[in-house]
């Protein structure tokens, strides 16, 4: 496995602005985040189909942490939704 959450932390530990600030402010529409986020499971799978679709539009994509590649370059480790 793999993992990285120190722009998280740092994010989460803000103080000029804080994290609410910033998006209370800027009006920042944060739609997912995984230490944030209140979607789990099918509700969360919607939400990013409908943001791959296009239903759900998306300004800015952060992906945080590691990207899995599996044996040989697979990627059958990292999979979502079939793919």
């Amino acid at each position: 496995g793999g993992a990285c959450s120190g722009n998280t932390i740092s994010f989460l530990n803000a103080e000029e602005p804080t994290v609410v600030d910033l998006i209370t402010d800027f009006g920042i529409n944060v739609l997912w985040h995984p230490s944030l986020g209140l979607q789990l499971g099918d509700e969360l799978q919607q939400l990013l189909h409908d943001c791959v679709n296009g239903k759900v539009p998306v300004d800015i994509l952060v992906y945080e942490g590691s990207v899995v590649n599996a044996p040989n370059g697979t990627g059958e480790w990292n999979r979502f939704a079939g793919r």
